[in-house]
């Protein structure tokens, strides 16, 4: 699944803009207008962008953490590792660490590409150029992390990989939406997964400026900070579920 994830990701990165190309292409052959076509990978861009799109597949990073979890519920190997010695902390850190070490190297991954990306489409190279616009790295690191512990909360509750696989796709993709048409559009970007979405914001590509619709090209602090903030409410909630609760 680990592999899986990861060349899944090497293939939207190195792929996606002659895909993009060759459909605006298609379109134009057909529209009254030329559609533009434009650079995913250009320097200081490349990171919004790919780090808008590896969004999409954060998804199957969850279900690694949710299988990780539940099956150490289902093979009853939790309760074997405390009777060996190990804490309930311990144990819960182990997870955690695992989800950090899933972030962190798929952080690498998008920086390796968009350096390599960024160096092979971009005119003329400087580090400024570089380091415009990579706060989105660390971004993309804190949606990962954000939406990790998520499942990782969902998976301690659960403990069963095809019922926790169906609370997180019930609440991602039906319940928020659901929750966030009932309150104040104030209030529903506070709930964790608009949260995380609207930490790297679809970019402003050419093609987004000619049909005069504009995006926000820079990382929300305030949603950096509710993203923080929902982190430590998920693992906190595991370490105070698990204090006395029955392994």
């Amino acid at each position: 699944m680990l592999g899986i994830y990861f060349a899944l990701l090497l293939m939207v990165f190195f792929g996606v803009e002659k895909f993009v190309n060759q459909a605006l292409e298609n379109a134009s052959s057909s529209a009254p207008v030329t559609m533009p076509s434009f650079s995913l990978y250009a320097f200081p861009y490349v990171w919004q962008n790919l780090a808008f799109l590896a969004g999409f597949l954060k998804i199957f990073l969850a279900l690694i953490v949710l299988f990780f979890i539940t099956n150490e519920f289902t093979n009853k190997t939790v309760r074997q590792n405390v009777m060996n010695g190990m804490s309930r902390n311990q144990f819960i850190l182990s997870k955690l660490l695992f989800i950090l070490l899933l972030s962190f190297f798929s952080t690498i991954i998008l920086f390796l590409s968009g350096i390599t990306l960024g160096m092979l489409n971009t005119e003329e190279v400087t580090s400024v150029l570089i380091l415009q616009k990579a706060e989105f790295i660390p971004a993309y690191f804190l949606e990962l992390l954000t939406f990790s512990s998520m499942a990782m909360l969902i998976g301690f509750l659960v403990k069963r990989s095809g019922l926790a696989i169906g609370a997180l796709a019930l609440y991602y993709y039906i319940l928020e939406y659901i929750i966030a048409f009932s309150l104040p559009e104030s209030a529903a970007k506070y709930l964790p997964v608009e949260a995380m979405g609207n930490l790297i914001d679809i970019p402003n590509s050419a093609l987004m400026k000619m049909v005069g619709v504009d995006f926000r090209e820079n990382v929300s602090i305030p949603d950096a900070i509710t993203c923080l903030v929902y982190c430590c409410i998920f693992i906190g909630l595991i370490f105070l579920l698990y204090k006395r609760k029955d392994l």
